[in-house]
């Protein structure tokens, strides 16, 4: 599961709907997504997860890192 922005989500559902899902409920709503593996491409993965750090990190640390 990665945690995303609703609109980062909704994009990622739409794109690759065997690989991205929401979680169901409120969770789901506020940006929660279930990563199916099995059907998912490594740099797929990678790039939610990514993502997904960078909402969450500490902005001085996400802007030392490059973005790719």
């Amino acid at each position: 599961m990665v945690r995303l922005t609703p609109d980062q989500q909704d994009w990622l559902v739409r794109a690759q709907p065997k690989t991205f899902v929401a979680v169901k409920g409120a969770w789901g709503r506020a940006g929660c997504t279930n990563v199916r593996l099995a059907a998912a491409a490594k740099g797929a993965v990678r790039d939610a997860l990514e993502t997904a750090w960078r909402n969450r990190a500490p902005k001085r640390l996400a802007a030392r890192l490059p973005a790719e």
